[in-house]
């Protein structure tokens, strides 16, 4: 039985994570569609960096400076990204891994003598969704529905830069939300589970499916459980992610 104050928690959260799934979904379809798996992981890297910095230069920064200055480096990120794409295709995803490993490093040096560094990077990785409030959701929905809306009502925003600048800022509002792994899980894990569908609007269909059904029985489980919920919910994702897979190859036999 869920209390008045677990509900209180949940809410949120569980808003949140739907938010998040709807949204990632059908960038986690392009992103495998073009085959560079590892740029939510580097551009979400990217943007954690920027949070830390900005935190460790100016003491308690507001919401809007952090997350400005995690979009340009997002931003940033994802048009360098684009220029590989253009210029050096087959080395793409070796610069996009090689990336995402020097936003890991740095990180990690910056908060290398901080007191409570170790906190911090595990708030980075795993994000603290349970922790998140309606000024979050309020301040998150309207961009991540905005990007939603404006890549389902015109195609030409998913071709060139477009989808870059777009992903870009997806991963940098998303990250401060749910955290690196939540991220990762939540755009690739639905997109794979629904991979061998053919009509696309048959498979965004689906795979936000799976997303609601891993974010609404990872949000239970860790409340219920007393568990870090970003663990909990790339656990939710692959599980969920194999059981649409399983399901839809039945059908497809």
């Amino acid at each position: 039985m869920i209390s008045a104050e677990q509900l209180e928690i949940m809410a949120p959260a569980f808003v949140a994570g739907i938010i998040v799934a709807l949204a990632h979904a059908p960038l986690g379809i392009e992103v495998l569609r073009r085959g560079i798996i590892f740029i939510d992981l580097a551009i979400a890297q990217v943007a954690g960096l920027a949070i830390v910095t900005m935190q460790l230069i100016w003491h308690e920064p507001s919401w809007l400076v952090v997350q400005s200055m995690a979009a340009i480096s997002a931003i940033a990120t994802a048009a360098f990204f684009r220029w590989i794409e253009k210029t050096a295709p087959r080395e793409q995803e070796a610069v996009i891994g090689s990336c995402f490993i020097l936003a890991a490093s740095g990180t990690l040096l910056a908060l290398a003598n901080h007191p409570r560094g170790g906190e911090e990077i595990q708030h980075i990785l795993s994000g603290q969704i349970l922790f998140a409030t309606w000024d979050d959701i309020a301040r998150a929905a309207p961009i991540l529905g905005g990007i939603l809306v404006l890549w389902l009502t015109s195609s030409r925003v998913r071709d060139g830069i477009g989808f870059f600048l777009l992903f870009a800022l997806a991963i940098t509002v998303s990250v401060r939300l749910v955290g690196v792994y939540v991220v990762f899980a939540s755009l690739i894990l639905p997109a794979l589970a629904v991979n061998i569908r053919t009509l696309d609007r048959s498979r965004l269909t689906l795979a936000w499916a799976s997303g609601l059904v891993a974010v609404t029985a990872g949000i239970a489980i860790s409340s219920q459980a007393d568990l870090p919920a970003g663990p909990i919910l790339v656990v939710t994702f692959a599980v969920s992610a194999i059981c649409f897979r399983l399901a839809l190859q039945r059908r497809t036999l």
